[in-house]
């Protein structure tokens, strides 16, 4: 059986209530919101529509186990994920009824094609030659036929059937009416991936309606000549809450159910899921002249308290973090801190002037308010999923409960 990496054995669980001093809190109440609310809103333009909730890299981040039981108990019967690695831990948790969608590629090898047919995972088609491939072995080894999902290229120029341009378009029809009659696969739906849904630009909001104009002509063409795919799925998380005319029979949540979004609807009050957190657990007073950290890339102009935190980019604490402002708790208050010298591989420093800190006091990266981390993401020029993902596996997961005044395992 395999399960989260998260979910391996672990010290008993009053280790991490008495000794860590980095953690990531992950508030299960919060993505239950954010599915819901989501779902809510997707209701009311498109009462059948269903949320395929993205878990993949073990639910960016926030560990697959516990987002796929929180989700199913949310209502979610439909999950996706990256590969066949990662959908095994998903069926277990999810049992037999819920569909498993793989959205990337699946070596077509005998015994590969035999586990998706034994765990009745969905499989991606990302291009003919793939789809050939795979019939031949699901054929040769007397499967039943396997469900799958058609990719198709719109505009994202990664992988699917391409549809870019009407030549494109119409070869797709024909690659695809010719898997009308082959045996080896039960097409339950199709899909396509918007490039830059999540930007405000008048000229990237023209690029996705250009992507979803040409699906509906290759979908339109394809019911013309008799072929009627049962469930078509366009938008990412972006798209679904700002385009409802491209909702389809349903949408892909990733980054929606995780944490706010950066662009509109902000109505919602989606919350963010993880909190990111460390301990100062170290004070010294660096005296003026002398620098912090490798590089010497801070110099202290003054004499500078410097707390250190033990997280770096061992931990996902990437080094473009450098000058980045954190939140600090402390007995008499909250106040902005920024990380000094450049971040090591256990550990950053922050700069605690005009503060009266002491060791234990609680340093907040992202997840304490709804915007913090698109703010950290952004000053780091990345995007918040690089940042969620990023975060490693010495990091424990706290799990935060309802109706709960301390975490738990």
């Amino acid at each position: 059986m395999k399960t989260s990496p998260h979910d391996s054995a672990k010290p008993p669980i009053e280790y991490y209530f008495y000794k860590t001093t980095k953690r990531a809190e992950i508030d299960i109440a919060a993505l239950q919101n954010n599915y819901r609310a989501c779902l809510e809103k997707l209701q009311q333009t498109t009462p059948n529509a269903r949320i395929i909730s993205v878990v993949k890299a073990d639910g960016y981040g926030h560990g697959a186990n516990t987002c796929v039981c929180t989700l199913l108990d949310a209502g979610c019967d439909f999950f996706a994920v990256s590969c066949l690695e990662e959908a095994y831990p998903v069926r277990n948790q999810a049992g037999d009824n819920a569909d498993i969608l793989i959205l990337g590629y699946t070596m077509p090898l005998p015994q590969i094609a035999g586990e998706l047919a034994k765990h009745n995972f969905i499989q991606t088609l990302l291009s003919p030659d793939y789809a050939h491939e795979l019939s031949k072995v699901v054929k040769k080894e007397n499967l039943a036929p396997l469900r799958v999902h058609i990719a198709v290229d719109t505009g994202m120029g990664r992988i699917g059937y391409p549809a870019r341009t009407e030549k494109e378009i119409e070869e797709t029809v024909q690659n695809i009416l010719a898997l009308r009659d082959e045996s080896a696969f039960e097409i339950c739906g199709m899909f396509t991936h918007f490039a830059r849904a999540d930007e405000e630009l008048a000229t990237s909001k023209e690029k996705t309606a250009l992507q979803a104009a040409r699906y509906r002509k290759l979908k339109e063409k394809l019911e013309e000549r008799g072929m009627v795919i049962p469930f078509h799925h366009v938008s990412n998380s972006a798209a679904a809450l700002t385009r409802p005319d491209d909702i389809f029979d349903g949408v892909r949540l990733g980054l929606a159910l995780y944490t706010p979004p950066t662009y509109k609807p902000k109505r919602l009050n989606l919350q963010p899921v993880m909190h990111l957190s460390a301990d100062i657990v170290h004070i010294q007073t660096v005296p003026a002249g002398e620098s912090v950290g490798y590089g010497g890339r801070f110099k202290a102009l003054v004499d500078t308290p410097v707390g250190v935190l033990p997280i770096g980019y061992a931990d996902g604490i990437p080094r473009s973090l450098r000058g980045a402002t954190l939140s600090l708790k402390t007995e008499k208050g909250i106040y902005p801190v920024k990380i000094i010298g450049s971040i090591c591989m256990d550990q950053c420093m922050i700069d605690l002037s005009g503060i009266d800190a002491k060791i234990g006091d609680r340093v907040s990266f992202f997840g304490h308010t709804p915007t913090a981390l698109s703010e950290l993401a952004e000053y780091a020029g990345t995007i918040p999923y690089e940042l969620l993902c990023a975060i490693s596996l010495r990091v424990h997961r706290n799990i935060i409960r309802p109706q709960q005044n301390k975490t738990e395992k």
